[in-house]
C-alpha cells in the first residue's frame, strides 16, 4: 500500500520513510523558530519596523548576547511578514544639484589668465627619420 502511493505520489518509499522519521526534528525547528520569532517581532516594533536584517542580528549581538545567523533572521522576517520600512530618497535633493551643475561663479579675484607663462623652444629629433627635422613644443614655466 505504501509503495502504491509513494509512486503515485513521484517520490521513492525511503525518501517517505526518512520524512516520516525527521518529523520530531521538524517540530523542535518550529518551536526554535517561534521562541526566536518572539524576539525578533519584539525588537522589530521596539524600533517602528525600520531594521534590516543585519541591524537586528547586531541588536541580538550587543543587547541580548544572542547569536542568529543572518540568514535565519531573513528567514523568519519573510515567514512572519516583518517587511523594513525603506526610506524614500529626498527629490528636492537631486533637482538642486542638477541646477548647480554647470554653474559658473563671478570672477571675484579679479583673476587674469593669459599666456604670459609660457616658453616655447625646438628640439631637435635628427636620429628618427620620420619625424620632421625640428618639432617645436610648449612647456608651462
Amino acid at each position: 500500500m505504501v509503495s502504491y502511493l509513494c509512486q503515485l505520489a513521484g517520490i521513492s518509499r525511503s525518501g517517505y520513510y526518512a520524512w516520516l522519521k525527521g518529523e520530531t526534528n521538524r517540530q523542535l525547528k518550529e518551536e526554535s523558530d517561534e521562541k526566536d520569532a518572539e524576539l525578533l517581532i519584539e525588537i522589530f516594533h521596539e524600533n517602528d519596523g525600520k531594521v534590516g536584517a543585519l541591524q537586528i542580528k547586531m541588536i541580538l549581538e550587543n543587547n541580548y548576547d544572542i547569536i542568529l545567523n543572518h540568514k535565519k533572521i531573513r528567514r523568519l522576517m519573510k515567514k512572519f511578514r516583518l517587511m523594513t520600512k525603506i526610506r524614500r530618497a529626498n527629490p528636492y535633493k537631486h533637482m538642486m544639484k542638477a541646477t548647480q551643475k554647470h554653474r559658473t561663479c563671478d570672477n571675484l579675484l579679479n583673476r587674469e589668465f593669459d599666456k604670459r607663462g609660457l616658453v616655447s623652444f625646438s628640439l631637435q629629433t635628427s636620429h628618427i627619420s620620420t619625424m620632421a627635422e625640428h618639432k617645436k613644443l610648449i612647456y608651462r614655466v
